[in-house]
């Protein structure tokens, strides 16, 4: 049965590859790649897991996929000027972007350099009686994972180190694929560096994850504006190999630091596959007893309650405090100790609303992220490229856990709220795009 799984999720996404016209960063393609290669790690760990799937869980996925896919046409459809305004065959010079005023790369190491050291020193100053650094970072995750919060103001420097780190690697990628431009590459890989350590001492991988989701987004989406050859995707799928190669190791270093002693295999399995496997195991245990939102909305919930609390306004039960799910653990007869507590986005859906949860929140989703690439197609070197590169990442997670509805709270208005003021600060318009409709708009007339 799983080897069955994993041949339709593979017909599916070959037919999204096709549709999407062989384009790697569609969206539909992008989910129903994450699917497949999630539930083929799954088949690696046929027996050492001893694998058992139910057709439910075959149904349910499938219905989600092809409901992603719906969704996308439906907006394609709806906007049928998408195909003829798609990328341009002519190839605009990046200085084109009309930036007149000088890249600020002298304060963005200033800023990234100061608000990271703040923010790592209020971490270390948090686990000041821990002795080891291995063990203080280890304690900084468990005092997270707890509910710890270094305070807003250093949250918001975070968000801000973040920020300049995205803004710096788009220009970085301008300054290599250009090579007309006169910002020094160490000025700009320096706050991006900052950003590293601060990755790394925080030990929240979800952030280095969501980085490298967007600079290898952003890294194709220069790549194949850049390179005048038929088979681009070939090239494309070579380089990404090895970044995420150089990803998998760097992500399993710092489990390390942690003190994870799993091996690379295990928790690339566990990580990216057990997301899959435990909503096929959960469903086996589904009593059908529906949460209508409660469970998809978790986050934005308790977000809300936290805004309307000085009101007197609470949702009482309705808001779940628990970070994680419960782990599901059992032991193999051979031994093995499977335990994980990862979920995919689908049992959040199932939860609150079942088998019409299957349809909706993918269909949902999908319009959505069609949307915004239809966006990203149109222009070239824009905001809508880094905007898009940034808000990817729920789309890759969806194996493995719901990162757009519920996991979404302020911490990620924060994130766009800098991201787009940073941006504009520098830039002063949304980019080239917008200059580039003009320049076809003028020669329209």
């Amino acid at each position: 049965m799983a080897f069955l799984a994993l041949a339709l999720f593979a017909i599916v996404l070959v037919l999204a590859y096709l549709i999407s016209k062989r384009d790697l960063l569609s969206p539909w393609f992008l989910l129903c790649l994450a699917i497949t290669v999630s539930f083929f790690i799954v088949t690696l760990n046929y027996s050492k897991w001893e694998v058992k799937i139910n057709g439910t869980f075959i149904v349910f996925v499938l219905c989600a996929m092809m409901s992603w896919g719906v969704g996308a046409a439906l907006v394609r459809r709806l906007s049928p000027q998408a195909e003829s305004c798609g990328m341009l065959k002519t190839q605009l010079p990046i200085k084109s972007s009309g930036v007149k005023r000088r890249y600020p790369a002298e304060l963005f190491i200033i800023v990234s350099l100061a608000f990271m050291l703040g923010y790592v020193t209020k971490l270390f100053l948090s686990v000041s009686d821990v002795p080891s650094i291995t063990a203080k970072l280890r304690q900084i995750y468990d005092n997270t994972v707890n509910g710890y919060s270094p305070g807003t103001i250093f949250s918001q420097m975070r968000e801000v180190v973040v920020a300049i780190a995205y803004i710096n690697t788009f220009r970085l990628f301008q300054r290599l694929f250009s090579g007309k431009d006169g910002v020094s590459v160490i000025k700009l890989i320096v706050p991006i560096v900052a950003f590293g350590v601060l990755v790394l001492v925080s030990t929240d991988r979800n952030i280095f994850i969501r980085y490298a989701i967007y600079f290898i987004c952003l890294f194709v989406l220069f790549l194949r504006e850049n390179i005048k050859r038929d088979n681009v995707n070939v090239r494309i799928v070579q380089c990404v190999l090895v970044l995420l190669l150089l990803m998998v190791i760097i992500f399993f270093i710092m489990g390390k630091m942690k003190q994870y002693k799993s091996d690379i295999f295990h928790s690339l399995s566990i990580y990216g596959g057990s997301g899959l496997y435990d909503f096929n195991i959960w469903l086996e245990s589904f009593d059908g007893n529906l949460q209508y939102g409660t469970s998809t909305f978790q986050t934005f919930l308790g977000s809300l309650e936290s805004i309307l609390k000085p009101l007197g306004i609470s949702f009482g039960d309705l808001v779940q405090n628990n970070r994680f799910d419960p782990f599901i653990e059992y032991t193999t007869s051979g031994g093995f100790v499977y335990t994980s507590n990862i979920y995919s986005a689908f049992k959040p859906y199932v939860e609150d609303f079942g088998c019409l949860g299957m349809v909706i929140f993918p269909f949902v989703t999908g319009m959505f992220y069609e949307w915004l690439y239809l966006k990203v197609r149109r222009s070239k070197y824009s905001f809508s490229w880094i905007i898009y590169c940034a808000l990817i990442y729920p789309v890759i997670f969806y194996p493995i856990a719901e990162q757009l509805f519920r996991r979404f709270h302020l911490g990620i208005v924060y994130e766009i709220f800098w991201l787009t003021a940073i941006y504009l600060a520098v830039y002063g318009n949304y980019g080239a795009g917008i200059r580039r409709k003009r320049i076809r708009r003028g020669q329209k007339r």
